[in-house]
Order: C-alpha cells, then sequence, then structure tokens
C-alpha cells in the first residue's frame, strides 16, 4: 500500500501549496485547450492542410501516450516528480511558442509542426505521469478525492469555455498568437510549481533495471482486482467515446442541422458538474454504488440518443440534454478512478501503474478511430451511434465482475489486501526479513 502520502491532515483549504499549484495548472489547462483548436486551424490557415494532413497531425499528438507512455513511466518512478514537471511545461512553453516564431519568419512547414506537435504530446505524457504520481506529495489521503476533483473541475471549465475563449482570441488575433499565449499559460504552470514550497522526499531506490520497473508495473496493474476492473471500463469508454464522438458530430450537423458548438459546449458542462460532484456523491454513497450510477449515467443517455426521435428542434434540445448526463457521468468515473490509483497503488509503482493506465486508455481512443472509420463504410451515423451505446453498455461488466461495487470507500482495509505486491516489493520484503 501506499505509505509516501506526507502531507500533514490539515485540510485542502488551508493547504497552500496546493492552491498555488492549481491556479497555475487551470491556467495551463485554459491555453491548452485553445492551442487544441489554434494547431489545426495554423495548419488550414498558414499551410493550406487538407483533411489528411490534419489526421496525421492528430496522430503526431496522441502517438506519444502510446508509444512513450509506459518507459515514461518508468522514469517517473525513479526521478522526483516535481522536477520533471517543471521540465515538461518548460519545453512545452518552448514547443508551442516556436509554432508563431516560426510562422513570422517564413519557415513554418507541415514536417516542422508534426515534429513540434509530436514533441508536445511527448512533454504532455510526461507531465500527466507526474502530475497524478506528484499530488499526493503535498496533499494528504483524506483529501486526495478534493483535490482531484478541483483539477477535474479546471479541466471540465476549460473544455465548457475554451472554445468561446478561442472563437474571441482567434478574431482578435491570428491563430499562431493564440499559439503564444498558450507557451505563455505553460510558463504560468512553471512559475506556480516552482513557488510550491513542500519538499519532495527521494525516491526509493530501485535495484531492479528499467525492464523490470516496467515488468513491475504492467504486472501490479494486470493483477491488482479494482485497478484491472477501473482500465477496462476506462478503455471501452474511451472506444465507444471515440465511436460515439465522431458519429455524434455528423448526425447533429448534417441530419439534425445544429450548431455543433453550442451542443459540445453544452455537454462540457455536464462534464464540469460531474467533476464538482464526485466528492459529494462519494461522501454520501458508497464508492462502488458511486461507480455504478456514473456508469448507469454514461450507457444510459448513449443509447437513448439513436432510439428518441421527433421534431428537429426537440431531437437537438433532448440529444444536448442526454450528452450533458454523459459527460456528467465520464467525469465522476474519472475523478474516482484517479483516486483509486492514487490510494491502492505504492508510491514506487505509480508513474508506471498511471502510464499503463494511459497507455490502454488512449489505445482505446486509436482503436475507436479505426472502428469508426470501418462503420462508416456501410452505416450511418444513427447506426454507429447504436453501436457506440452498447460498447457504454458493455464497459460495466468488469466492474460487475470486480470488487469494484462492494467499495465503501477509499484505503479501506479490505481494499489494500486485494491488491498484490509487485515483485520487487516481495524481494524487497524477504530482505528486509
Amino acid at each position: 500500500m501506499t505509505s509516501t502520502m506526507q502531507a500533514p491532515p490539515q485540510g485542502l483549504r488551508r493547504n497552500r501549496d496546493f492552491h498555488i499549484f492549481w491556479v497555475g495548472e487551470t491556467i495551463s489547462l485554459f491555453g491548452a485547450e485553445v492551442s487544441l483548436l489554434a494547431l489545426p486551424l495554423t495548419a488550414l490557415v498558414v499551410l493550406g492542410a487538407d483533411a489528411s494532413d490534419l489526421g496525421l497531425l492528430r496522430f503526431a499528438e496522441y502517438l506519444p501516450f502510446l508509444a512513450l507512455a509506459l518507459p515514461l513511466g518508468v522514469l517517473v518512478d525513479r526521478r522526483r516528480r516535481h522536477p520533471l514537471l517543471v521540465i515538461a511545461n518548460s519545453a512545452r512553453a518552448v514547443l508551442v511558442g516556436a509554432i508563431p516564431v516560426l510562422a513570422a519568419l517564413g519557415w513554418l512547414t507541415m514536417p516542422w509542426l508534426v515534429v513540434l506537435a509530436t514533441g508536445i504530446g511527448t512533454f504532455t505524457v510526461l507531465f500527466d505521469l507526474c502530475l497524478v504520481a506528484y499530488l499526493p506529495k503535498f496533499v494528504a489521503p483524506e483529501d486526495l478525492l478534493s483535490a482531484n476533483g478541483r483539477v477535474s473541475v479546471s479541466q471540465a471549465g476549460a473544455e465548457v469555455a475554451g472554445p468561446g475563449l478561442f472563437g474571441l482570441l482567434v478574431h482578435w488575433l491570428s491563430a499562431p498568437l493564440c499559439l503564444a499565449l498558450n507557451a505563455a499559460s505553460y510558463l504560468v504552470s512553471v512559475v506556480s510549481l516552482l513557488l510550491v514550497k513542500r519538499p519532495e522526499p527521494a525516491p526509493a531506490r530501485v535495484a531492479g533495471t528499467p525492464w523490470q520497473d516496467f515488468y513491475d508495473g504492467l504486472r501490479f496493474l494486470a493483477r491488482a482486482p479494482l485497478l484491472r476492473a477501473v482500465t477496462l471500463a476506462g478503455s471501452l469508454h474511451n472506444l465507444a467515446w471515440a465511436v460515439f464522438q465522431t458519429a455524434f458530430l455528423v448526425y447533429m450537423n448534417r441530419i439534425l442541422g445544429f450548431n455543433v458548438g453550442v451542443v459540445l459546449a453544452a455537454g462540457a458542462a455536464g462534464g464540469l458538474a460531474g467533476a464538482a460532484c464526485a466528492p459529494w456523491l462519494s461522501r454520501r454513497l458508497p464508492v462502488g454504488v458511486t461507480y455504478l450510477a456514473a456508469g448507469a449515467a454514461t450507457a444510459v443517455p448513449a443509447l437513448l440518443i439513436p432510439a428518441v426521435s421527433g421534431q428537429q428542434t426537440f431531437l437537438a434540445l433532448v440529444d444536448t440534454a442526454l450528452l450533458v448526463v454523459m459527460n456528467g457521468g465520464l467525469a465522476i468515473f474519472s475523478v474516482l478512478t484517479a483516486t483509486l490509483r492514487q490510494t491502492v497503488t505504492p508510491d514506487r509503482l505509480m508513474g508506471r501503474v498511471v502510464a499503463g493506465y494511459r497507455a490502454l486508455v488512449f489505445g482505446g481512443i486509436s482503436l475507436g478511430g479505426l472502428v469508426t472509420a470501418w462503420l462508416g463504410t456501410f452505416a450511418g451515423p444513427r447506426a454507429i451511434l447504436w453501436v457506440a451505446g452498447l460498447v457504454f453498455l458493455s464497459a460495466s461488466v468488469p466492474i460487475l465482475l470486480s470488487p469494484v461495487p462492494r467499495l465503501r470507500g477509499f484505503g479501506t482495509e479490505e481494499q489494500a489486501v486485494s491488491e498484490p505486491e509487485s515483485a520487487s516489493e516481495q524481494g524487497a520484503a524477504s530482505s528486509s526479513e
């Protein structure tokens, strides 16, 4: 079990380091949301990119999540996380800031943009892995759920306000200049990290090789009943979401003729509400019950969206409301899963376990893209939505077949003993005896 959560039980409200960190991370999240739209728009406007180019650009952004998450997880577990966080956001500031500079000089090309997108994605993976592993260093165990909820609220808030903020900024500025603002937001995050005063203890000395570390992380993730269940469910959620999102956009835009931007912003508001409510729900309901409720709130609306019929305006309003509920369920699942990983994973395995989780989850996104491309050759958007709904429903199966529904809270004794030790931990225990 995790034994290195060193933060004193002073309460999250009085935790100065968390609030400084949270403010900086919130600003960088808003900046990243702007760049998510500004990067492809820069390719379109400045370089005259076509759909194939944009697909390559998106692939370059997500490739590091698939190819580098696990080896970077080994690095995270062998080094202090705070310096790595500073390096990651400093590098993202430089790489994102290079795009408007190259555009202004007339040197920006599509190959350069793809290379920079790959670099940005690489340091995003490093930052995300370190973030989850670093948070318990200055947040007490009993405050982790609330801390994860607040970070998720910031993320959902950025998703809600990001498209509108980008629309205003691109109206006043060019897309490359919006990326310059994104680079500045990463620098704000770096400053906030440097202001965190609580010293981070050195990681435990690792006797094994990096390959052994790699194996231990995957072994723990695969053999821990709780983590295995939520990882499988998370992968199915992301596969379903990748299929659903593409079909939903086509369905809303081409069949219903509704404003997709308004619908997505409203749906993101559901994610904001879900992230904010997750700590409140888990304090009033057993964690296992909350997990099941989140799964139902995701699968049921996904199945209702293609089933509802009626006039165009009625359909648009009902489908938007169902999307809000879906995003709320997914956000609750995300907050609960992040807290569960942090409470059942030994600190020395945290980076590798999170890396394995992220690789499998983002693998679900990639597989979902391939499934959607295949289904689109012979099925319409409504039929594809039915498929997505069924996959969302199947995500509840690994949860139901695991100990998760019986969980009453995080860090309970029965939860601890259900998690296996890694091979290296068993060896360490033997040698200590």
